[in-house]
């Protein structure tokens, strides 16, 4: 009897149960996005009539970033090496603090840097990415890279979840009696968010090139023109 009414009674119940309404309706997103944006890079080359020693000094000089550089607002050494070489007292940078941001996305990072004249590289790291320089180079000059010093939940804490901007500089042959050097300008980088990365695609691949151009700008009013 106990099963027969609990049959008569099903029917019922369901007839009786609400519909959603409109604003209850399970919600469909547009699109699905994943957690995390993918890597991007970003790479521009120019070659310029000038000594490759000359320009890599003037990408050494990381202070000055934000006077020329488009997309960097701010840009202040933190920490320099030990003199190299001992003779000559050159100091390069291994830390700063850079502000670099597009399309309305700004972050600001206490970057690693790492001076590596014998491969012509100057290269800034942030959040959560490591130095692809080899460690046998870095050791050259007294550097090696122990990764973030943040935990990987602070990193994501920002815009950038990682950033790389790697600067190198190599010398060509002669013409005309001019040096020339081939200056290559590589920004990795991930979003946190992935719609960031939707946002700022319209610019992205403007970014480096704009880049490279004030690069000439200045090295041409630093250096002369040529």
């Amino acid at each position: 009897m106990a099963t027969k009414s609990a049959a008569r009674l099903a029917p019922q119940a369901i007839a009786r149960k609400p519909l959603l309404s409109r604003t209850q309706q399970p919600c469909r997103t547009f699109f699905n996005l994943p957690s995390t944006s993918s890597p991007q890079n970003l790479t521009a080359h120019r070659t310029l009539p000038y000594a490759a020693p000359a320009l890599y000094e003037l990408i050494a000089d990381i202070d000055s970033y934000s006077r020329f550089l488009p997309y960097c607002t701010t840009s202040r050494v933190t920490s320099w090496s030990d003199p190299y070489p001992p003779e000559k007292a050159r100091r390069y940078p291994t830390a700063g603090t850079l502000t670099a941001g597009w399309s309305g996305l700004q972050e600001t990072y206490s970057s690693r840097v790492f001076c590596v004249p014998s491969l012509g590289i100057v290269e800034a790291i942030s959040g959560d990415a490591v130095s692809t320089i080899p460690a046998s180079e870095l050791q050259k000059y007294g550097l090696e890279d122990s990764g973030p010093t943040r935990s990987r939940d602070a990193a994501q804490e920002g815009t950038f979840k990682s950033l790389v901007t790697r600067w190198t500089v190599r010398a060509l042959e002669e013409k005309n009696g001019l040096e020339w050097s081939q200056v290559d300008l590589s920004i990795r980088f991930q979003f946190v968010n992935p719609l960031f990365a939707a946002v700022s695609s319209a610019v992205a691949d403007k970014i480096a090139p704009v880049m490279v151009d004030a690069f000439e700008k200045e090295a041409r009013r630093v250096l002369g023109r040529k």
